[in-house]
């Protein structure tokens, strides 16, 4: 799968003005069940971002296309679960996936109205939590106010650091697939960066008894 998305940025690369429905593409399938689960959007968004910066394509153009793919991506999968309800979970192939959709539904229990905005930064239940909502009949209003918001707050925070990524490596010379291999080093550091600071304010709390 590696070499496969490494591939694909490569072809980006070679073809940067297809960068922006790459994108858009990209951002869509970040909520598709299952395919949320496969597909490292985020990643390859950064990854992408960053090509793109270095061919002058706009980052603006970038920040929209992903902005409406988060926003299809999550409206797609809660209409989905609107007009299909829980029978939609016992179809192939969302049947084989059973201890995610009960993750994602405690998830949903657990934050209601804030559940699809933090599903957006979630990677376990990013792909069903807009599914679920749907199917439990979250009030559509409540509903599209955290997607587009989440969108909003989401796609910057992606496309940006691509840039600023693109234009770092551009100082190195590197080519395509090592953008890719970096941006997926990048992404995981900051995820261990990210929860070790939440570990560090969680053992702060409990020492001082907060």
């Amino acid at each position: 799968m590696t070499a496969f998305f490494s591939e694909l940025t490569a072809y980006i690369a070679m073809h940067p003005h297809y960068a922006v429905w790459a994108v858009f593409l990209l951002a869509f399938s970040e909520a598709i069940p299952i395919v949320g689960t496969v597909v490292p959007g985020s990643t390859l968004i950064v990854a992408i971002s960053a090509i793109a910066s270095q061919a002058n394509i706009s980052p603006w153009l970038l920040l929209v296309a992903a902005v409406l793919g988060a926003i299809a991506s999550d409206g797609t999968a809660f209409w989905l679960g609107q007009r299909c309800h829980r029978q939609i979970l016992e179809r192939w192939p969302l049947d084989r996936f059973p201890t995610l959709i009960a993750r994602s539904e405690t998830f949903f229990h657990r934050y209601g109205g804030m559940s699809v905005f933090l599903a957006r930064f979630t990677g376990v239940v990013r792909a069903f939590v807009p599914l679920i909502a749907g199917i439990l009949q979250m009030s559509p209003r409540q509903f599209y106010a955290a997607n587009i918001l989440s969108a909003m707050v989401w796609a910057p925070a992606h496309v940006f650091p691509g840039v600023v990524f693109g234009m770092l490596v551009a100082l190195t010379g590197a080519r395509p697939e090592q953008i890719f291999l970096l941006a997926v080093a990048a992404m995981i550091a900051g995820v261990v960066a990210f929860r070790l600071v939440r570990y560090f304010f969680k053992s702060h709390s409990a020492e001082t008894g907060e």
